[in-house]
């Protein structure tokens, strides 16, 4: 029997439909509506701050679940899902997880930065099996042209809401599969088909870029409107471009403000959708033949914050550079049971994914919020080596104080591969798909 999954197009429809109900449901009926406005957050500093300090500490245990592949040519050895990241070397580990410092503020009237370095255990700091500390932002922006901003540097690219919003003040600890599989890009050498290559990545993207941002916001009450167009490396956190074709990124954002609150807390409704494009070099193939791939990503979203009530939801398309995981399911570096390959990470570079999620958070009373969330992701949809990933999160945040916050989140997970058969090596490992919890302190400073 093979499990049959919606298809490209079925799926896309499917959830095009729900989310033109969920926006036409909104603008028939008239809501206060609430959410941030991240680029100007940001990329903006008020005049009276000439120079500002902060950061924060971030400490998490996490536990993966463990257990072993049931099947395939690594059966026995650790499944690479039940370990944590980015170690992958115990299914429970306690992490500082992030220290960030930062600083920024108004060098005149018309020009502002932002400075902002990393540290802790994470795949942005983690090379070469040590920590590092890490320039996680660099900018400067122009406000000199009416209508028109200008920030130049290391920034986050205008793109998906949950990862402008990541860290703080997100409400979960781990991110969806559909941004963490097609958004954090991880930069490889080439697209695993050596046998005898890990294909170990390079520092995590963190869905950032250099480059240059012309964006603003205009106030048309009670709506307001931001945009933003992005020139950039398309080589995350790396100081080089790989190559000399930029990324284009582009966004677009109406928010209905309710006029309650401000910053993160702003009450609003907003939808928005984005696009970025660009290439990427890629040694594919046994012989590691070095070709140039297309890799497009585009999606739309809405959020609303309204008084106790905070709803999220928003689809990304992939096309092209698609991270795939690893060799059977096992941890990067392990040896088959035959002796004649060991399992590395894979990429896409001419296929296809589809992510969505759809998030609802309550707070039952001051300073406490329950979360829910569930996210799909259909990855490599084009061939028979389609996976589909499914996430429920459940979760709680608690706000002790101003400055610390504690979460707690556990992540009901399953997988299957709707083009093979039910008792194929691929649907045997999916079904064994370990749950995992998480707990989380931040201390903002």
């Amino acid at each position: 029997m093979v499990r049959r999954g919606y298809g490209r197009t079925g799926l896309l429809a499917q959830f095009l439909g729900f989310m033109l109900v969920w926006f036409g449901g909104f603008l028939l009926v008239p809501q206060p509506a609430g959410a941030v406005n991240w680029l100007m957050l940001q990329g903006v500093e008020r005049q009276s701050d000439p120079l500002r300090f902060g950061g924060f500490l971030l400490l998490d245990y996490q536990y993966a679940g463990g257990g072993d592949l049931p099947a395939g040519p690594f059966a026995g050895s650790p499944i690479n899902s039940g370990l944590v990241t980015p170690n992958l070397r115990s299914s429970a580990e306690s992490n500082l997880r992030k220290l960030q410092l930062g600083v920024r503020g108004a060098l005149t009237d018309k020009i502002n930065y932002s400075f902002k370095t990393i540290s802790g255990n994470n795949t942005a700091t983690r090379i070469d099996d040590h920590n590092r500390i890490r320039l996680i932002e660099g900018s400067i922006t122009f406000n000199h042209i009416p209508g028109a901003r200008v920030r130049l540097g290391m920034f986050k690219t205008p793109a998906v809401e949950e990862s402008l919003g990541f860290v703080p003040p997100c409400n979960y600890i781990n991110l969806t599969n559909a941004t963490n599989m097609l958004m954090q890009e991880r930069f490889f050498d080439s697209d695993g088909s050596d046998p005898n290559d890990v294909n170990n990545p390079g520092v995590s993207g963190c869905c950032r870029d250099i480059g240059v941002m012309v964006f603003n916001s205009f106030d048309f009450k009670p709506w307001e409107l931001t945009y933003a167009l992005m020139l950039a490396n398309g080589h995350g956190l790396n100081l080089q471009d790989d190559n000399d074709n930029p990324d284009l990124y582009l966004y677009l954002a109406a928010e209905r403000l309710r006029g309650v609150g401000k910053g993160v807390q702003r009450e609003g409704w907003k939808v928005f959708a984005w696009y970025q494009e660009g290439q990427r070099s890629l040694d594919v193939g046994i012989t590691h033949q070095e070709r140039v791939f297309r890799r497009c990503r585009y999606g739309v979203g809405t959020t609303l914050l309204w008084q106790n009530l905070r709803v999220e939801s928003e689809i990304i398309k992939a096309d092209g550079m698609i991270f795939a995981g690893t060799d059977g399911g096992a941890v990067p570096g392990t040896v088959s049971n035959n002796g004649n390959s060991v399992a590395g990470y894979n990429v896409f570079p001419e296929d296809q994914a589809l992510g969505w999620y759809f998030d609802v958070g309550v707070q039952i009373f001051p300073k406490f919020w329950l979360n829910a969330r569930y996210d799909r992701l259909d990855l490599g949809t084009e061939t028979s080596a389609e996976r589909q990933f499914k996430t429920l999160s459940l979760g709680v945040l608690y706000r002790f104080s101003k400055n610390l916050r504690g979460k707690l989140t556990y992540e009901i997970r399953s997988g299957s591969a709707p083009r093979q058969s039910d008792s194929s090596v691929t649907n045997t490992i999916l079904d064994d798909l370990p749950n995992r919890f998480a707990a989380q302190i931040l201390y903002l400073f």
